[in-house]
This record gives C-alpha cells, structure tokens and sequence, in this order.
C-alpha cells in the first residue's frame, strides 16, 4: 500500500494510509524499518515502511474505529499548507492563499464554508506566533516601532515608510515617493485630525493632504500622543526636515486649509511664517449650530 505524508496541527509528519493517519515513533532495529502507530490513542495498529516513507512494508494489528473521512483529511491538509505558507507570505490575504491551495490540489470532496473558515481562523492563528508581543504602554509601542520600523514587513513595496524623531512619542507615515511630491508639486495643503481612528495610547491621527489640479492627495500621516501646540510645532519641523533629508528641498506652504484648532493655526504659522490660513467650512457650520442651541436668546 502507497503512503502519503501529510503534517499534524503541530506541524509533524503523519502517515496516511488507506484514510487512517499514523505518527513515527521509532525504528525497528533489527530491519531498519520506521514503525508507525495509529493515531488514535485507543488504537494499537501499527505499520512499518522503509526511510523513503513510500510503501507500507508490514502491518500489525487491527484498527478498532472507523476510516478518516475524505473531507476531513482534505480539510487538514489544506490547513497546514495554507498555514505554512501564510507564515512564508504573511503580506498575502488567507482568502488568496486558500483560493490557490484549492486551485491546485482540487479536492475530492465538497469543503464546506465552515472548512475554509476553520483554515481561514488557523493561518490567522499561526501569523500571531511570529507577530511581535503587542506592547503595553505609549513608550513601549515607540520603542517597537523603532526597533522594527526597517523591517521587510514594515515596508511599503520595498521602502520604509515609517519615520519617527529620536526624542518624541509621535510617529510619521510616509514615503519618498510623498515626499517627492509634496517638494515638488504642492503649495497647497488640508490638514485634520481625528480621534476615532487613532491607534491605541495615541490620542489622534493626523493626516496632510496636498491639493493639486483639483484632486486631495492624502500624503502623509501622523499618530500624535496629544493636540498641544507643542507637539504640532515639533510635528511640522520633523516633516521639514524630513524632505530636507530625502528630497533635499523643504517644505513649501503658501495656503493652509486647517478647522479652528488654535493651537494648529499658532504651530503652522511658527514653523513656516506668514501663511494664509483658511478656516474649514464643516466646523465653522458645526461651531455656528453650537452656538444657535446653546443661545437663550435666538
């Protein structure tokens, strides 16, 4: 009878013969044959092969339990390939990855959505194993990001993309690419900041668009630990500096479209002068409705 291999949930080598799976336990002695057991502790059937793990050479012993079912032994081999090559290509989808396996091996039986997403939840399981240990605290999230911040998984098609100053907790995203632009191209510029969507021990997300032939081109983004005028003074002074270091050209801000944030009206303006600023109309309206509802009068 022809064996073939296939790997357990921990990733060890099983026998598959005649739909019962089997795991090495040793080597006969005496005729250099590896001995096989059932898997099913209850069971005391064994098998024997040579090294080359092709051929069952000898039985002993009678199984005591059904046949494996074809869908569960398709089910299986598909996870762990499929989470074998999710820890090769972490950057892929697990819904690519599954699509390919099934493509390639095209399966006997009908694998139900139950399957894939059991396979789906498993490559997701076995990512986590290789994922750094999520940090607890602002300091600690800074010092990660610093350590792996030029890591191949940390980059955008081949650039780094994350940028963060020696002596403060906010961290940059974006590229050379961007940058290039925005030195190039952009006099023009929308800033905002929003809460909802910042990271955790972060308090905001701040995002620069350039505006150029009538399109918002979102180019870079912040994550700041605070909206003091401090840290949007140190804000925009680490962007400057950085297209001075990667573009050689620095920052060119003519109009500079803002909500009515003091502090970033004061920051802007102390980093690159005498710029026109122009108040959103969003927050004017909403700042208006305040005022309407809060009036005794009106």
């Amino acid at each position: 009878m022809d064996i073939t291999i296939i790997l357990s949930e921990r990733g060890k080598e099983l026998a598959l013969v005649n739909l019962y799976k089997y795991k090495l336990i040793g080597e006969r002695k005496k005729d250099n044959l590896l001995r096989w057991r059932c898997t099913n502790n209850k069971c005391s059937a064994i098998m024997f092969s040579g090294f080359d793990k092709r051929k069952v050479i000898e039985t002993a012993g009678q199984h005591n339990h059904d046949k494996n079912s074809i869908e569960k032994i398709e089910t299986q081999v598909l996870r762990e390939n499929c989470k074998r090559k999710a820890e090769e290509s972490i950057y892929t989808r697990p819904l690519k990855i599954i699509r390919t396996e099934l493509l390639n091996s095209s399966p006997t039986s009908n694998l139900n959505n139950q399957n894939v997403r059991n396979v789906r939840k498993a490559m997701y399981d076995k990512r986590k194993q290789t994922y750094p240990k999520l940090p607890t605290s602002l300091d600690e999230t800074i010092h990660q990001l610093s350590d792996l911040k030029n890591e191949e998984c940390f980059k955008y098609k081949g650039q780094q993309f994350i940028y963060m100053p020696t002596d403060d907790n906010f961290v940059c995203l974006t590229t050379e690419q961007n940058l290039q632009f925005m030195t190039n191209n952009c006099t023009e510029y929308f800033g905002d900041g929003t809460f909802n969507y910042a990271p955790k021990y972060f308090i905001q997300l701040y995002t620069i668009h350039g505006y150029k032939n009538g399109y918002y081109l979102p180019l870079v983004y912040f994550f700041l630990p605070n909206k003091t005028r401090s840290t949007y003074i140190k804000m925009w002074q680490f962007l400057n500096n950085l297209c001075l270091k990667l573009c050689e050209k620095s920052l060119q801000i003519n109009t500079f479209h803002v909500d009515f944030e003091i502090g970033a009206h004061q920051a802007i303006t102390d980093v690159f002068g005498n710029i026109k600023i122009i108040g959103c109309r969003f927050h004017l309206g909403q700042s208006w409705w305040k005022k309407v509802r809060n009036s005794y009068i009106i």
